[in-house]
């Protein structure tokens, strides 16, 4: 283990892309190995220490920023293992938590491998990755982290060690899941609240027949140390082609999105080969797209909004497809000259640059202004999309505030980003997401898609669990974390883990 005290040295670990300052620790400490951690949770946790994990701080809830105690790095454990091929057509990799997603994917794409979740932010760490269940562009068709996430090696805050295979252990009908470590046998319960039946990053997973794999992920280092994981691989496409889209009206892109939608559901069930089947749909609103426009003069003026698309193609028929994308456009009045096209993997990096590039001014904002950015990562069920975005825009429009949406439309789950310029507006911004957030509810989604609660997020998180659901994640976090030690404050306030509160 690596101790690091001094401040000059440690700056580095109290920023991420949230905004929020004022982040500090008495020390860092880099892990080297599994034993590292394990002797040095057990030392916290006697001390009762706070520890803070952090990956590569790319996040933007401030899931990984300490506010006290130590941090513990896992920048270390960055070993990215062989590719071992199965005879179902698919392959499995083993990877340190502290392996970059790039790296993953460049090592499985030279071998003739994919491995899809696509978040944003190409060098996070898979860890991080795990940690908030993260998605990006191309989950409409490929789904989240969670979906190829094949076992786990976890460490507890009482030094033991876990590995967890997926399809091994499922919680029974009363909710109760029993498994061993290393130093013995753990029984847990799974809190009682409802989750949505939709794309979902918010609270501790709990669905019925849960595999214990599944209340790791998403779990924002609350409950344990994931220090390695298996992750499934799919064979890499032939061919690749996508475009973007400008709208004159707002309408016509959500009709145009809704039957893509519904020829490519169809084509996945039915497992169709020649049919359009969108690897993502990505949305930005005019904001968005004016944000970006001094490095893209060429966006047409008249653009109300746009629609990014990709298919992945895996025989011959790209001409067939791109034939039957183009009639669909025009059914939905989309001229020729309002569509930028790519025909290949080079060029749609291009666009997915071009997409990228919003999040990336955004940040530039946030930075400048030194106030942290208010982004919803709502989701909601099929056919509330509309009136999501309306309601979002009636009040974005009464509070004068810059505002800008773009985000996963395939999955209708929506960035919206208010930017205040100060702290009075930054907590008008904060009170308007409170007013989005109940909306939401209402409309049975969730507040978090893709990004976790992290220390930002509580007030919005307890519009769909309430207080007492907050009690019931204390619990549940104390069921694996008895000193209550790890990423205290994330997904929930961390007074909800003193005994008077929870009972």
């Amino acid at each position: 283990m690596i101790i690091k005290k001094d401040k000059s040295t440690i700056q580095n670990y109290f920023q991420d892309n949230s905004g929020v300052s004022g982040a500090y620790a008495d020390s860092v400490a880099i892990a080297e190995n599994e034993d590292d951690i394990s002797n040095f949770l057990i030392e916290m946790s006697e001390k009762q220490i706070p520890v803070t994990i952090v990956g590569a701080l790319t996040g933007n809830t401030a899931s990984g920023l300490a506010f006290g105690g130590v941090v513990l790095s896992l920048e270390n454990l960055n070993n990215i293992g062989e590719i071992k091929e199965n005879s179902d057509n698919t392959a499995f990799i083993t990877v340190g938590a502290g392996a970059r997603l790039n790296d993953i994917k460049v090592k499985a794409y030279q071998n003739g491998w994919m491995y899809p979740p696509d978040p944003t932010e190409k060098s996070a760490f898979i860890g991080g990755n795990i940690a908030t269940n993260a998605s990006g562009s191309r989950g409409f068709k490929f789904g989240p982290t969670r979906d190829y996430v094949q076992a786990l090696k976890v460490i507890f805050s009482d030094g033991s060690k876990s590995f967890i295979q997926r399809g091994k252990i499922f919680s029974d009908k009363n909710g109760n899941i029993t498994f061993d470590t290393n130093k013995g046998t753990k029984h847990i319960k799974l809190p009682e609240y409802k989750l949505p039946h939709i794309k979902n990053a918010a609270g501790y997973y709990n669905y019925p027949d849960c595999d214990l794999i599944d209340v790791f992920i998403g779990s924002e280092g609350t409950l344990c140390v994931i220090v390695e994981a298996v992750l499934k691989l799919v064979p890499c496409f032939k061919e690749v082609f996508g475009g973007i889209i400008f709208f004159q009206n707002r309408d016509n892109a959500f009709m145009f999105v809704d039957k893509i939608k519904l020829i490519s559901k169809k084509a996945k069930v039915e497992r169709l080969r020649n049919s359009i089947n969108a690897m993502s749909l990505e949305y930005f609103d005019k904001n968005a797209l004016d944000l970006i426009r001094d490095d893209y003069p060429l966006i047409p003026l008249d653009a109300e909004c746009g629609i990014m698309f990709e298919q992945d193609v895996y025989d011959d028929s790209i001409d067939l497809l791109i034939d039957k994308w183009y009639k669909i456009m025009q059914k939905y009045n989309v001229n020729d000259d309002k569509v930028w096209f790519a025909s290949n993997l080079a060029e749609l990096e291009k666009f997915r640059i071009f997409r990228h590039a919003i999040p990336e001014h955004i940040n530039k904002i946030v930075k400048k202004n030194k106030v942290p950015k208010v982004g919803t990562d709502f989701a909601v069920p099929e056919g509330k999309l509309s009136d999501i975005v309306d309601f979002c825009q009636k009040e974005f429009k009464n509070s004068g505030i810059f505002n800008l949406t773009f985000g996963h439309i395939g999955e209708n789950h929506l960035h919206a980003n208010i930017l205040a310029s100060n702290e009075d507006e930054y907590e008008k911004c904060r009170k308007l997401y409170i007013d989005i957030c109940s909306q939401v509810v209402k409309l049975k989604g969730t507040v978090s898609a893709e990004h976790g609660i992290g220390k930002l997020r509580h007030i919005f998180l307890e519009k769909m669990f309430g207080k007492e659901g907050f009690k019931e994640m204390a619990k549940f976090k104390k069921s694996f974390d008895k000193s209550a030690i790890l990423c205290q404050d994330n997904i929930f306030p961390r007074d909800y883990l003193y005994e008077k509160v929870c009972h």
